[in-house]
């Protein structure tokens, strides 16, 4: 029998739900059965994980899925202190016993995660409508760039200005490495940190202050330890000259280093 006809029959059906959470290429898949589910080679660990129910108002902001899982939820321990710098996605699947056509039904990512108990924990998921549809920054007329160092717009490799590093010690959002001394202080401040988490990616922090062989991060540095390898990458103070001369990136600079201090529209001054 197909999904269809096993779906819509009234006896015939032993309805899974399926949940996989994805960062990079780390997997963790579940299933709110009594015992693990096996698909297409790929196990799904039996655990005591349920929704509230897929929504289609038409008002994709307020279609939150909630997923409500154990206290101990791998998923939801990335979000204990700060939460991971990339994305995790999620996919919902619905599937018969007996039957290897699994359909995926809901797609999305992790809006938030809330622990309401020490047993329980909620994970807010928010579909990928909901996403694509919150609006986008608008550029402004302004003396400093205003765009965000390293996108497309300002076109800046970072692979070319990056910097190797060891760190000597982690305290808190404190970490040290002699690298980063070979540079003036604030070189870093504005840039990021960046390590290799295997197969979950890249894990990033924001960089505050750079002073000496001390950079300050913007949140705890979570999973740091002494002697790991890092790259940090340097900030831009959003200059013509600091463009030019740090990253001798001035025809991309999106600023007007000419801006009058009056509005042409009504005099107003302009900061």
């Amino acid at each position: 029998m197909s999904f269809e006809q096993v779906e819509r029959s009234t006896a015939a059906g032993n309805p899974r739900r399926l949940y996989e959470f994805a960062r990079g290429a780390q997997r963790w898949r579940y299933t709110g059965g009594d015992r693990d589910f096996l698909l297409d080679s790929q196990s799904y660990r039996a655990v005591a994980v349920r929704d509230d129910g897929i929504r289609q108002s038409g008002h994709t902001a307020s279609d939150v899925l909630t997923i409500t899982a154990p206290g101990d939820f791998e998923v939801a321990r990335l979000y204990r202190g700060l939460p991971p710098s990339t994305e995790v996605a999620v996919i919902l699947r619905d599937v018969h016993e007996g039957d290897g056509d699994a359909r995926v039904v809901w797609m999305g990512r992790v809006a938030g995660v809330n622990r309401s108990s020490l047993d329980s924990t909620e994970v807010r998921c928010q579909s990928l409508d909901a996403a694509l549809g919150q609006p986008g920054l608008r550029l402004a007329w302004t003396r400093g760039c205003p765009y965000t160092l390293y996108d497309r717009n300002c076109r800046v490799n970072p692979e070319v200005h990056r910097v190797a590093a060891a760190l000597n010690s982690v305290t808190g959002d404190l970490v040290t490495a002699g690298e980063f001394g070979q540079y003036p202080d604030g070189w870093f401040a504005g840039g990021f940190l960046a390590w290799d988490l295997g197969e979950a990616g890249l894990e990033r922090r924001g960089i505050r202050s750079h002073q000496g062989e001390r950079l300050t991060l913007l949140g705890a540095g979570d999973g740091l330890r002494s002697g790991q390898a890092v790259w940090a990458y340097p900030g831009c103070g959003r200059s013509m000259a600091i463009c030019n001369t740090k990253f001798n990136n001035a025809p991309n600079y999106g600023g007007a280093p000419g801006l009058p201090g009056k509005s042409p529209f009504d005099g107003t001054p302009i900061f």
